[in-house]
């Protein structure tokens, strides 16, 4: 059996029970592409949870039998595992709007150019799935591609007309731009009206957002790289040549260890801090 099967059958009835206390994670989880029923995902999280739990306890109590009498080392070892198997089964409790959230960030980023490709393919007065169905083929628009192979599977495996699809995928990506334009979209197909003049307009728009945040982007960028000069690297020598300074009129050497620190551990890490950072407010790819 499956890690699903093994977990939904010892946790299945409990999942179950506690479904309303979870219904928040439902909708994540769609968002997030995860391919769990509710049900299903919870019964993971509490197996796993469980199983670290146990093994936890008998880790954490042998550790502290070594320390302490054997009822001390229990109730640590129990307090501690369930610590971190609470923080565990948070984890899974945050996981879908996680990855829902970074989703939905790469398809607002990959969007405007996604959109632009859409309207080159309807200015041939081609049906609208055969946009879907080619942008689908396309990993350059990452997750844009995969909510347009979403839309074409609900329509050629499952039957649904095309506007339903539509409407499905609106509900269910984590992208409110995306979900604009599909409900948009709908509405134009719905009433016969000019596709590619649509996705022309939706275009420019999208471009025109793009174009906003690549500006705030480098007005930022520049407040980021004068707080990384001032504070790390301006910092990081006034700290050097003040500790050395104060060295040599105390005569002691215990400040060379602190840094040693500061220049091969603190700085390398700080800045990796700021390149992850500025990564991730990146509105490119």
């Amino acid at each position: 059996m499956s890690l699903v099967g093994i977990s939904y059958k010892f946790f299945g009835d409990l999942s179950n029970y506690t479904r309303p206390y979870f219904l928040d994670i439902n909708e994540d989880l769609h968002k997030a592409n995860i391919n769990f029923t509710l049900e299903e995902y919870v019964s993971v999280a509490m197996f796993i949870t469980f199983v670290t739990f146990a093994a936890e306890i008998f880790l954490f109590v042998s550790i502290f039998a070594l320390f302490a009498d054997v009822f001390t080392a229990f109730l640590l070892g129990c307090t501690l595992s369930a610590t971190v198997s609470g923080l565990l089964f948070f984890l899974f409790y945050t996981y879908p709007s996680t990855v829902a959230k970074s989703r939905a960030n790469k398809i607002r980023k990959a969007l405007p150019f996604a959109a632009a490709y859409m309207t080159t393919i309807a200015s041939s007065r081609l049906h609208p799935i055969t946009i879907f169905k080619t942008l689908s083929k396309f990993k350059e628009y990452g997750e844009v591609s995969a909510e347009a192979r979403s839309i074409v599977n609900d329509v050629e495996l499952f039957g649904m007309n095309f506007s339903t699809a539509l409407k499905k995928r609106a509900k269910k990506t984590p992208s409110q731009e995306f979900a604009e334009l599909l409900w948009g979209l709908h509405a134009v197909v719905i009433a016969g009206g000019d596709v590619p003049s649509y996705l022309r307009n939706k275009t420019n728009e999208l471009m025109n957002d793009y174009r906003r945040r690549i500006r705030k982007y480098a007005q930022d960028l520049s407040v980021y790289v004068e707080i990384y000069m001032t504070l790390i690297i301006t910092g990081s020598i006034f700290f050097i040549v003040l500790s050395s300074t104060i060295s040599l009129i105390s005569g002691t050497l215990g400040t060379v260890m602190i840094q040693t620190f500061v220049v091969l551990v603190l700085l390398p890490l700080l800045s990796i801090a700021f390149i992850l950072i500025t990564k991730g407010v990146s509105p490119t790819e």
